[in-house]
């Protein structure tokens, strides 16, 4: 303890001024599952939370319902006007595209979803929100799936991502991209090296002896 005292004497007075950072653990609860996240004060009226992209281990599934409606109240928690209507109906068609149709409104609230991996950015104060997440959801999909699907290969499960950042590094870690953005991407052309130019056969010279 001595030392660090000395330490931080020695370091006021060489005039080093050195900045206090706090981090604060946070727990709770979205899609099913227990989360912990990074949790900082920003200035005098606002705040910061960062879930870093990390694998999850839900117990218990939720609902397709229960999904949605936890990611709408984390949107409308950081701004009030956001428009979550949009990504609602892509969760439905999605899911319901992949479902098997056997009565109005009986396939998705009993399919099964768990949360497996997850990011999330929330950065709020008076001024200006940012929220910026990722979630890759497992559906339990035992007896689900359409026997045209069935026909042609064996799922063993599905997948769902819902995002809204662009940041490469989570994009990359999580796999995140839309078969339209994957086949638009450019297809990398394999370079051919360069066979090296063998010199040609020069032609013998024959030299003519010269008599002294």
């Amino acid at each position: 303890m001595a030392d660090e005292v000395t330490a931080v004497e020695s370091a006021a007075g060489s005039g080093v001024v050195n900045t206090l950072n706090a981090s604060i653990g946070l727990d709770f609860s979205l899609i099913g599952s227990r989360l912990h996240a990074a949790y900082e004060k920003s200035g005098s009226d606002g705040y910061a939370v960062l879930l870093i992209p990390s694998e999850q281990n839900a117990d218990n599934g939720v609902s397709i319902g229960e999904v949605i409606e936890d990611i709408k109240k984390l949107v409308k928690g950081v701004d009030e006007k956001a428009d979550t209507s949009s990504m609602e109906k892509d969760l439905e068609s999605g899911i319901s595209g992949l479902s098997q149709e056997e009565g109005e409104g009986s396939v998705l609230d009993n399919l099964i979803i768990k949360l497996k991996m997850a990011y999330l950015y929330i950065r709020k104060s008076s001024q200006e929100s940012t929220l910026e997440y990722a979630f890759q959801l497992e559906v339990i999909t035992k007896g689900m799936i359409p026997e045209g699907i069935n026909q042609l290969v064996d799922v063993d499960n599905i997948s769902i991502s819902v995002w809204n950042t662009n940041r490469s590094k989570v994009v990359e870690k999580m796999g995140l991209t839309t078969i339209h953005d994957y086949l638009e991407m450019e297809a990398a052309v394999p370079e051919i090296p360069e066979m090296p130019v063998q010199p040609e056969d020069e032609p013998e010279v024959q030299k003519e002896q010269t008599e002294d």
